[in-house]
């Protein structure tokens, strides 16, 4: 009489299955948040880059990025990276004019943009100074200078500057008694204050939708990447185990 074929007994360990499956998902998690950690970085860097190539000084310096779980140690099945300007209205307008299309112009229709120089003395909250709060602030009169050709016009004043900062000076009568006592001669001169800039169009010289094409591929790229690297620390720590 034939025998029934024997099996080896099959033993299913639910606790370490349910362990495993656990170091899986967290695995994957965390190759998922060192992914858009890396790309999110390797994105603010190309907007940097691009924004370098196209603007001078330290314009590049206002990108900045972030991602939520912020914690070495803190996983989540929806990882986020945002990229962000980190920086003042100016710097966000800088980087409008550098990206988008638009229009420079005044406030009044037809008129011209008044850009504070330095003598104008626009520091903190006086950046944005127009000429007739400049004038409510002195108490001095700006006088409008036509110069012709492709140069701006100008808003001056009678007066002199301050040799340390730069900034406007009146010349009063106070000052006057001062200078001659320590035998010096101010001498009143024509303070440029304003610049008038006539309206004009402005196309943008970099897009960031085409810097960021290609991100959502990278991110299929590098979790790749992460995902194996994650699986091979954990199959070389299962193997010391064993």
């Amino acid at each position: 009489m034939r025998q029934p074929a024997k099996f080896a007994d099959l033993i299913l360990d639910a606790p370490a299955l349910r362990g495993a499956r656990e170091d899986t998902v967290r695995g994957m998690l965390t190759a998922a948040k060192r992914t858009i950690e890396s790309v999110t970085r390797e994105y603010e860097q190309k907007l940097e880059e691009a924004t370098r190539q196209v603007s001078t000084g330290k314009l590049w310096r206002v990108w900045a990025s972030d991602q939520r779980p912020k914690g070495k140690r803190q996983i989540a099945r929806e990882p986020v990276g945002f990229i962000y300007i980190n920086g003042s209205t100016r710097s966000r307008g800088a980087i409008d004019f550098l990206t988008k299309e638009g229009r420079v112009a005044s406030k009044t229709p037809g008129g011209y943009l008044a850009i504070p120089l330095p003598a104008a003395g626009t520091r903190g909250r006086r950046r944005d100074l127009t000429p007739g709060e400049w004038e409510r602030l002195t108490g001095q009169k700006l006088v409008y200078i036509y110069r012709g050709g492709n140069r701006p016009a100008l808003l001056v004043a009678k007066g002199t500057t301050n040799q340390r900062s730069g900034g406007y000076r009146a010349i009063t009568r106070k000052r006057t008694k001062a200078d001659e006592r320590r035998g010096y001669v101010r001498g009143e001169q024509m303070i440029p204050i304003f610049v008038l800039v006539a309206p004009y169009a402005f196309r943008g010289r970099f897009s960031i939708e085409n810097v960021l094409r290609g991100s959502g591929q990278r991110l299929g790229v590098v979790f790749e990447q992460e995902a194996k690297r994650e699986m091979d620390a954990r199959d070389r720590q299962s193997s010391r185990r064993g």
